[in-house]
């Protein structure tokens, strides 16, 4: 019975910690993000549409500063249990560091949980939703339909994009397009259907094109490649295109698949997904390379100094795993074993590090 108590006393003492760093990381975050959307607030975008568009993108900043609330609200949970003498007195009632472990990584995989059912339901398409209205709101010119298809006015022509990924060289690629070409009436006079479109800033190059006129013939004329002229810039249409990141597990498989049959390149989305599968382990790894510290703390004094270390080096972990995900393009080997080789590495080292305390 003292075991289930004590479990649940240290779990909520960690827990208590990693809600409230997250709110103050979690309301910094927006500040800083308020005050830049409210540097381009144009058009019909004013301080109410800015609120929702905040409101919307909320949960995917929690989802980008967890791992650093749990990483500080661990530490200073623990170190506050430490510095009281509780842990000590824990261990001497027969409740020994394993257990505290288990007790610290069962909250942090609760919160995880939420995380991914956020991230495979909401986060996405909130996301999505929230880029679309706030450059409709700008602009007039973006609208995102019911089922995805991105929706765009430029100039005398409407374009219909049935999907939309991002290539390894940062530029949108665009499929499925459907060109309307507007007299001017405004009703529609030239249809043309595209497999797949990119836009250079100034211009949409189109390949696999045919084309019929609406109100001419029925027949379809096969153009291979058309470049038309466009008034939007890069930046319009570019910041409604879902980054792979953001994208659901179901989704960035759903695009691999997609990009595999069009012969285009896959990587951002596979790089993508296997940072979404291995979130949780990253997380994980970067608890488990701090707590040796964090047990340290009470036991020899200097706390603050305890705690400071712990903090550096789970943020080691963070800047070397960031920095191995940025060349991962360049791996000869399986694109997963070097995704997880940071976790792996780290979270070994912490273990044992725990062993030998």
């Amino acid at each position: 019975m003292i075991f289930g108590i004590a479990g649940r006393y240290v779990g909520r003492s960690v827990l208590i910690w990693v809600v409230l760093v997250a709110l103050l990381l979690l309301g910094l975050y927006t500040l800083i993000e308020g005050i830049r959307e409210a540097r381009d607030m144009t058009g019909d975008y004013g301080p109410l549409a800015m609120l929702a568009y905040m409101a919307q993108t909320t949960p995917s900043r929690l989802y980008d500063i967890f791992p650093f609330a749990a990483l500080i609200g661990v530490m200073l949970g623990l170190g506050g249990l430490a510095a009281t003498n509780e842990l000590v007195a824990l261990r001497a009632a027969g409740f020994d560091r394993g257990q505290i472990l288990a007790s610290v990584l069962g909250v942090i995989m609760l919160c995880l949980l939420v995380l991914f059912l956020l991230g495979e339901s909401m986060i996405p398409g909130l996301e999505a939703r929230a880029s679309a209205q706030r450059d409709q709101l700008r602009s007039g010119q973006v609208h995102l339909g019911k089922f995805g298809a991105l929706w765009l006015r430029d100039g005398d022509k409407i374009l219909r994009i049935g999907y939309s990924a991002w290539a390894d060289d940062d530029q949108p690629e665009f499929g499925d397009v459907l060109v309307y070409r507007l007299a001017s009436n405004m009703q529609p006079e030239l249809l043309m259907h595209a497999d797949g479109a990119t836009h250079d800033g100034s211009a949409w190059r189109l390949r696999g094109v045919t084309r019929r006129g609406v109100f001419e013939t029925p027949d379809w004329e096969r153009r291979g490649r058309v470049e038309l002229d466009s008034t939007l810039s890069y930046d319009l249409f570019a910041s409604a295109v879902s980054k792979p990141r953001m994208l659901a597990i179901v989704d960035l498989l759903g695009m691999i698949r997609l990009l595999d049959a069009n012969d285009l390149d896959t990587g951002p989305y596979r790089q993508a997904l296997w940072n979404r599968v291995f979130y949780p382990l990253n997380v994980i790894a970067m608890i488990l390379i701090a707590l040796p510290f964090a047990f340290r703390g009470g036991r020899q004094g200097g706390r603050g100094l305890s705690i400071f270390a712990g903090l550096s080096l789970g943020l080691m972990f963070f800047v070397i795993s960031r920095l191995i995900r940025g060349s991962a393009m360049l791996w000869p080997g399986p694109l997963w074993l070097l995704m997880i080789l940071p976790a792996l590495f780290f979270g070994t080292i912490g273990l044992l590090l725990l062993r030998r305390l």
